[in-house]
């Protein structure tokens, strides 16, 4: 098993690999400072996404070998605006996912975990 330390200044690891996998931690929309990004549904799915290939390919991995995403949405309201952002990143067919609601930190409205092949 491989830890990838963190570059956000919160108690986790960036991504745990494990067994020809890739675990990434909840992304939201960040920058690389830590600091949240407010914005549209939309703005903040492309960031979330941006932060996740970044985090892929700072690890070992790509876009392509993702295999599950769970979602989080502030409200099932923004279902819609998220599903047309998250379509535009996934044009040869999408991993499988999960949607749920929840309340998220900093009051954002998208957080996006991920499971990829190493």
């Amino acid at each position: 098993m491989k830890k990838y330390a963190s570059t956000m200044p919160f108690p986790f690891s960036r991504a745990v690999e494990a067994n020809g996998f890739l675990f990434l931690s909840g992304q939201l929309s960040m920058n690389e400072t830590g600091e949240p990004v407010k914005g549209s549904v939309e703005e903040q799915t492309h960031l979330v996404l941006q932060n996740v290939e970044t985090t892929l390919k700072a690890c070992g991995s790509s876009f392509e070998k993702i295999v599950r995403i769970t979602v989080w949405l502030s409200d099932m309201a923004h279902f819609q605006a998220f599903n047309n952002a998250y379509r535009t990143r996934f044009p040869d067919g999408f991993p499988a996912r999960t949607t749920v609601v929840s309340r998220l930190a900093f009051d954002l409205d998208v957080e996006m975990e991920v499971q990829a092949l190493a």
